[in-house]
């Protein structure tokens, strides 16, 4: 191995390392992924988005402006505001639903920030339950679902 390596493999590794810690502080890379559910099959037509508490309580509430694009695609976006239950807490949603090809693709991408860490929250779309959300150590969570999970 030459001497060039051998300096260079140390420093790559602590670079390494740093993405890790800064990654586990700053809670990045934990976006949970999963399958879009049945009750959000008119993704297009999703007018409410909701974020409450284990008891039920309405952490965080917007509603989703919807736009089509001029190529056929609709895009929505939701702040997410608080409600009083977390008056820091702060989020959005965003939707799209696509075609190409023939092949209909739709996404939800939910991200909420400064809830109580480690906690478990319900995602509600227009009245219905669709994910359960845990939040980081640093109370923050990011949520895509999609009818295509596994691309």
């Amino acid at each position: 191995m030459s001497y060039r390596v051998k300096m260079i493999l140390p420093v790559v590794g602590m670079f390494l390392l740093w993405c890790a810690v800064v990654a586990a502080i700053t809670g990045e890379g934990r976006e949970i992924k999963q399958a879009l559910p049945p009750s959000l099959d008119d993704l297009a037509a999703v007018k409410l988005v909701e974020v409450k508490d284990a008891g039920g309580q309405i952490v965080l509430g917007g509603s989703f402006t919807m736009a089509r694009k001029t190529n056929g695609d609709i895009e929505g976006e939701a702040t997410l505001a608080a409600t009083g239950v977390d008056a820091d807490a702060a989020g959005k949603a965003e939707v799209e639903v696509s075609t190409r090809n023939g092949n209909v693709d739709k996404e939800l991408e939910v991200e909420v920030s400064k809830l109580a860490p480690g906690t478990t929250f319900n995602l509600f779309i227009d009245g219905q339950q669709a994910a359960v959300i845990t939040t980081n150590q640093r109370g923050a969570a990011e949520l895509e679902m999609t009818n295509r999970p596994s691309d």
